[in-house]
Parts: C-alpha cells; structure tokens; sequence
C-alpha cells in the first residue's frame, strides 16, 4: 500500500501510485495495488464531514451578518408565522368578549378578569379572589424577575431579531403603548368594580382603545414576517 503525505496543499508519493487533491480543504487518497480506496481514509473523511454538521449549528450566529443565516432564519419565522399571530389572536377574541360582555350588563369583575387574562402576563395587576392559580403563578413569576412571561413581547423581540434599529423602537414603542393601555382599562374597571367609577362607558371606550393597539401589533409582526 502506498504512503501519501500532505502539507498545505503539497503532496508527494513514494512505494507506489497516490493521488492528493487541494484546494482549501486537502483530500488525500491512497490506493493500494487492488484500486480499492484506504479505509481509514474514508473513515477520516466521514468523520470530518460529521464534525462539520455538528459545527455548523455553532457556527451560524456568527456568521448571521453574512445574509444567508439572517434568510434562513427569516424563512423559518414565515414558516411558523401562525404561532406568532395566534396568541395575538386570542387576545383579541377576549377582548371581544369583554366588551360584548360589558356591553351585556355583565358584573364589572367578571369583564376584569377576562380583559387580564388578554394582556398575555404582560402587566402586573393585584390577584383577585376569583383568580386561577395559573394566574396566580404568573403575577407571581413577573413580580419576581424569575424570568419575562409577556407573550406580546416575546413575539415582538423574536419578529424584530434581525431588523434594523427603526423597526426594533417602533416594536418596543408599540409595546409600552399596549402595556399602557391594559393599564388603563384595568385601572378603570377596577374602580368600576368599586362602585366608584364613571360606569361602564369610559371602561367601554378604553377597552375598544386596547382592541385597536393589539389590532395594530398583529399588523405590525405580520409585514416584519413577510419582509
């Protein structure tokens, strides 16, 4: 069998026929008398090949500045862009219920619980005694900085991971809008359920306020997927 020898590209042969072949990866062949390739050498070559696929994962946030991960990644997203929009979408319908139901004459508190459990954990509200202990945990997850629960901005950084400056302060700005806004329809069908509120018509208007932002979001996430 003959012994091949590479360095950076240049080959010599001695004992018998060889082939080397370079360029920015060297591939040495040896062969011996019977024409029938070198075992190891197609053992090496699989291994190299199999360490590639498992770097490449690795490799590839540095590489995002090259276009094609950035792609890649944004194909993905599009891919899986019902998963984005399908929280927003039940935050809409309970907001739609809400205001169906106040609309209904419904008790204030009943509204109030449906319009905090829309917001997705993105605002932090005092439990009341009809709330679920999902509920409970969560307001208890926020308030400890265990870790961000807020569906809405974990859709909006994910949808603007690789977007320029502007889109990532128009998400951010679009969010705090949102958060105010749960805020304040919170605020005034609590005091609602005080009694001591301005009755259902200033929640009402609020609460259609809130509908409109989350309806901006869902716009918002769709044109950043299909950019």
């Amino acid at each position: 069998m003959s012994t091949v020898q590479a360095n950076f590209g240049r080959a010599t042969a001695t004992g018998g026929a060889g082939r080397c072949v370079s360029r920015t990866v060297v591939l040495c062949r040896a062969q011996d008398t019977t024409g029938h390739a070198s075992e190891a050498g197609v053992a090496r070559r699989n291994l190299l090949l199999a360490g590639l696929a498992v770097l490449a994962p690795a490799l590839a946030p540095a590489a995002a500045n090259a276009g094609g991960v950035v792609e890649f990644w944004k194909g993905r997203q599009r891919a899986n862009s019902a998963k984005f929009i399908a929280p927003i979408k039940v935050a809409q319908q309970r907001l739609e219920t809400a205001a169906s139901m106040l609309a209904n004459g419904s008790s204030a508190s009943d509204v109030l619980q449906l319009v905090r459990s829309s917001s997705l954990n993105c605002y932090a509200f005092e439990a009341l005694p009809t709330d679920t202990l999902e509920t409970r945990a969560s307001l208890f997850t926020a308030s400890s900085k265990l870790s961000d629960p807020c569906t809405f901005r974990i859709i909006i950084k994910n949808v603007t991971d690789f977007t320029d400056p502007e889109e990532k302060a128009a998400g951010s700005a679009l969010l705090d809008s949102l958060i105010r806004s749960y805020q304040l329809l919170d605020s005034e069908l609590e005091a609602a359920v005080e009694g001591s509120g301005a009755g259902s018509g200033r929640a009402g208007q609020q609460l259609a306020t809130t509908l409109a932002i989350t309806q901006d979001v869902e716009s918002f996430v769709k044109r950043l997927l299909s950019a």
